[in-house]
């Protein structure tokens, strides 16, 4: 008996030493830009906004990614990401909360309305982008760009892609973006966001590999690792990629220790067409961030390997699942 104490303390005491980092991040609706719900309408009012600023401050989530787009199919952004409505918004969530960084969060699905192999496109995105950090004051930028697989009916009936690009140069393409981007406005923080290159996950949209990795790393200062839509129905499979994914990320840190690596995870409305790629009894916010957090311990648990994590919300996440999120992660 004394002997099974022992080891669930010195279990629990590995556990909560274990070196996490907190430069946690949130995907947000674009209600906060446009001034308004797209789907129902709601007006956004000065006390939503101060809501959302504390809701951040008390769950320790510094990096809120507003969504500003995506870019039209000439590479511009909309209208309303430069309205009086944006800068505003972004005006008071830095008073009710001064330490938030607001990353606009642009981008798109490629063959919808991205063409990153345009070189029209591309320039016009790319000049779009500055002028939204220059007119919303914005210390920097969150790039989100998408390859969607074929062969899903739902995806591909709601995507209707307009053409094909070549799937083997889509990586290229996006560390092409990136590096222009950091050559037009070299000061910013550029963060973006790719899906995990595990293994064993069967995500429906393309994954980035490690070599792809190595050389984009060289132009952002984040990335979010998405470990969520991957497919997997077991815990030992949902761990052994997690694992997978932590060497990886000390593997690029070996090249590019100053980039922040963030691993993300998702709060859904599960639509019943996705449910093939997100098992909730494996993906559930408390489950994801135990398993990150126990394999941490087992790779390093006296380093930090990950500096925080990202949260996908679709769109909202409630007080039930900031909890967890507290619980599991962001409050250590």
């Amino acid at each position: 008996m004394f002997y099974t104490i022992c080891l669930y303390i010195i279990s629990c005491t590995s556990y909560s030493k274990t070196k996490i980092g907190q430069e946690n991040a949130v995907w947000t609706e674009s209600i906060f830009l446009r001034g308004f719900h797209p789907t129902t309408y709601q007006l956004l009012t000065e006390d939503y906004v101060k809501k959302y600023a504390e809701t951040l401050k008390q769950n320790n989530i510094k990096y809120a990614y507003l969504f500003a787009g995506p870019f039209n199919s000439k590479g511009f952004l909309p209208d309303y990401a430069f309205s009086d409505t944006a800068l505003n918004s972004v005006i008071l969530l830095k008073r009710f909360n001064p330490d938030i960084i607001i990353l606009p969060w642009v981008g798109g699905v490629q063959d919808v309305t991205v063409h990153l192999e345009d070189s029209v496109w591309r320039n016009n995105a790319l000049q779009d982008s500055k002028r939204l950090i220059e007119r919303l004051n914005v210390s920097g930028i969150h790039f989100d760009f998408e390859y969607v697989s074929e062969g899903n009916p739902y995806l591909d009936q709601i995507l209707n892609k307009e053409c094909s690009s070549n799937i083997l140069s889509y990586g290229e393409n996006v560390i092409r973006f990136h590096r222009l981007f950091r050559e037009l406005i070299p000061d910013v923080f550029v963060s973006s966001v790719v899906v995990a290159p595990t293994p064993g996950t069967k995500p429906w949209k393309k994954k980035t590999s490690m070599e792809e990795l190595s050389v984009l790393t060289r132009y952002i200062d984040q990335i979010s690792l998405l470990y969520y839509d991957t497919s997997l129905d077991t815990q030992d499979d949902f761990e052994t990629n997690c694992m997978n994914l932590l060497y990886s990320i000390q593997e690029l840190k070996t090249d590019e220790p100053d980039v922040q690596y963030l691993v993300s995870i998702g709060t859904f409305i599960n639509e019943p067409e996705l449910q093939q790629f997100r098992n909730l009894d494996i993906e559930n916010i408390a489950n994801s961030l135990k398993t990150i957090r126990t394999c941490l311990r087992k790779v390093d648990s006296d380093v930090q390997i990950i500096d925080g994590i990202s949260v996908y919300c679709n769109w909202e996440t409630d007080e039930d699942e900031w909890e967890l999120i507290r619980k599991y992660w962001t409050h250590k």
